[in-house]
């Protein structure tokens, strides 16, 4: 987690980056920083799972190095991250009127905890207390496509990168995105299979925008 230092303007604003993994949320989101910081805000990038202990050990299991964790357990684990998280790092920077950028939130427990077998309404429930975020963006991306940005990371797989896995994350993503859309919630999508630069551009206009109307 790392914070950058500039002219500080507030209130606060909490971003949210969402998608597949291989989405571009990672690279987009570090390029993204730069550019706000460059503009006078402060920023503070943070990610889920987090660097914090649960965040850590959720990292491990999804790396393989523990037994396997039941469904269950692992969105457990993933709403005790995101409390810790939001405490530790969240609410503070937003009190003193950072912007927040953070890859990851609710919407990924939704979409990949109950693809794992867990009911929605449960991780609804065990998230239900979260603040909402000023601005979720989700980087729409063909599984495919996806698939081959991961491969030419040269990284060793995640339990939850495996193709089949993915296409089911990405049906979920969608359809509680655009439930979020119709509630009326903040949230915008992102064409990502296009350029860096272009989708680097898309977020430029979405978010500076909502940076000035605070």
């Amino acid at each position: 987690m790392t914070t950058t230092s500039a002219k500080a303007k507030s209130p606060g604003f909490f971003l949210v980056f969402e998608g597949i993994d291989g989405a571009g949320t990672t690279s987009q989101q570090r390029w993204l920083c730069e550019r706000l910081a460059s503009l006078g805000y402060q920023v503070h990038k943070t990610a889920e799972p987090t660097g914090n202990p649960v965040g850590r050990l959720i990292r491990e299991v999804l790396r393989g190095e523990h037994a396997p964790f039941s469904a269950h357990a692992l969105a457990l684990l993933f709403a005790a991250d995101r409390a810790d998280h939001l405490a530790r790092e969240i609410e503070p920077s937003l009190a003193d009127g950072k912007i927040v950028v953070c890859d990851r939130y609710v919407l990924s427990s939704l979409a990949y905890q109950t693809f794992a077998g867990v009911p929605l309404d449960l991780v609804q429930q065990v998230n239900a207390t979260f603040r909402v975020p000023d601005l979720t963006v989700y980087f729409d991306l063909p599984v495919e496509v996806a698939a081959q940005r991961r491969a030419k990371r040269g990284q060793a797989q995640e339990i939850f990168e495996v193709d089949d896995f993915q296409r089911g994350v990405e049906s979920l993503y969608r359809s509680q995105a655009s439930a979020w859309l119709k509630s009326g919630r903040p949230i915008q999508f992102v064409d990502a299979a296009r350029s860096f630069e272009e989708v680097s551009a898309q977020l430029e206009a979405l978010v500076l925008p909502a940076l000035a109307s605070r």
